[in-house]
């Protein structure tokens, strides 16, 4: 069928590098999706290099082919063939695959979409993070050149992937960063259909949304502006922002909207999608136990009564459900908007004559 639709579940997931968990852990990934059945499944963080001219280098400005991988290198066809063979050779029957890469090993997003649901748009930018050097691919304005971007118009709304960048700890950071937020502000605070904003949006809203909101103060960054002191992703500065986003965007964060809290949850449950390495090789790891929910499904007001549900799938210090990652996947449910909902949307027109 050709006509339009619309996703009921959506899954994010940052993996923190694609080939190494379908490596690691391919069996629990298989077994994720196959009970999951999301309609949509968003990668954050996949970590292959987009395909460009013969011998391309890091941000050389030249054009790249973001939508594919680089498979120049033995290195790199050898991870392109763990792809084919484990993600792609189960799932391609079931669903398309939409790629958004940088130019090295870094950053890049997947879009995972169920065939037969049909859209009528894909965009991997956005408009206004063109106005910033950062943001913008000299040789080629459709793309983010760090793959940070996938946004797809399905019938009722648009759905949004990013990986949003952290904010790191110096000036360069914090600037890159600062104009993210300023374009992101702008695009939904300027958009014209309902939207799903979906991702690693690399920030913990309030202080219930990490483990040990002291001590996460402490950590990192500690010199001016005060604003930027902090563990990134819950710095003063990033928290205003966020929150200027979401008003000015008219966008609920859902899973806060459906899981109120009054003070910090318990560090153990499935309450953030983030979470520290437990020891490897040394006695004590200074994030064990520690976590922050940096992972978002944040809704257009006009489409609140449609959520369903959005819940976080892993949980513990031992990070169960994370399937390799130190993030676990997001998984957000809208209802269908009913036949009758939607003649009840259409505009009414009056006759005058």
């Amino acid at each position: 069928s050709t006509a339009l639709d619309d996703p009921q579940t959506v899954i994010s997931w940052n993996v923190n590098g694609l080939v190494v968990q379908l490596r690691n852990n391919w069996s629990l990934i298989k077994t994720f999706m196959e009970s999951e059945q999301p309609d949509v499944l968003c990668l954050q963080e996949v970590r292959l290099p987009a395909a460009g001219p013969k011998g391309c280098k890091r941000a050389d400005g030249q054009k790249r082919r973001r939508r594919e991988a680089k498979c120049d290198s033995a290195q790199e066809k050898a991870d392109w063939d763990v792809v084919q063979k484990t993600l792609i050779s189960t799932f391609a029957s079931e669903y398309d695959f939409h790629w958004s890469l940088a130019d090295w090993k870094y950053s890049g997003t997947l879009m995972m979409i169920r065939r037969g649901l049909v859209f009528s748009r894909m965009d991997f930018t956005r408009p206004s993070l063109l106005q910033h050097p950062g943001h913008r691919d000299v040789a080629d304005d459709s793309c983010h050149p760090e793959g940070r971007v996938i946004c797809v118009s399905f019938k009722t709304f648009d759905l949004l992937a990013t990986y949003s960048p952290n904010n790191g700890n110096d000036a360069a950071a914090f600037e890159r960063r600062r104009a993210w937020d300023a374009a992101m502000k702008q695009e939904v605070a300027t958009r014209t259909r309902p939207l799903i904003w979906i991702g690693d949006l690399n920030v913990a809203a309030d202080r219930v949304d990490v483990t040990h909101p002291e001590w996460f103060l402490q950590q990192c960054y500690q010199g001016e502006p005060e604003d930027m002191r902090g563990q990134p992703g819950f710095t003063k500065g990033e928290r205003v922002r966020f929150q200027e986003i979401l008003s000015e965007g008219k966008l609920v964060d859902s899973f806060r909207h459906l899981h109120p809290v009054e003070d910090v949850p318990p560090a153990l449950g499935p309450f953030f999608t983030w979470r520290g390495h437990p020891p490897v090789h040394q006695a004590v790891a200074r994030y064990h136990g520690k976590g922050m929910r940096i992972d978002y499904a944040l809704v257009a007001q006009e489409l609140l009564p449609r959520l369903s549900a959005c819940d976080i799938l892993g949980s513990g210090a031992d990070r169960t459900g994370f399937l390799g990652s130190d993030h676990c996947p997001l998984r957000l449910r809208m209802a269908k908007l009913d036949t009758e909902e939607v003649k009840a949307t259409k505009p009414l027109v009056f006759d005058l004559d």
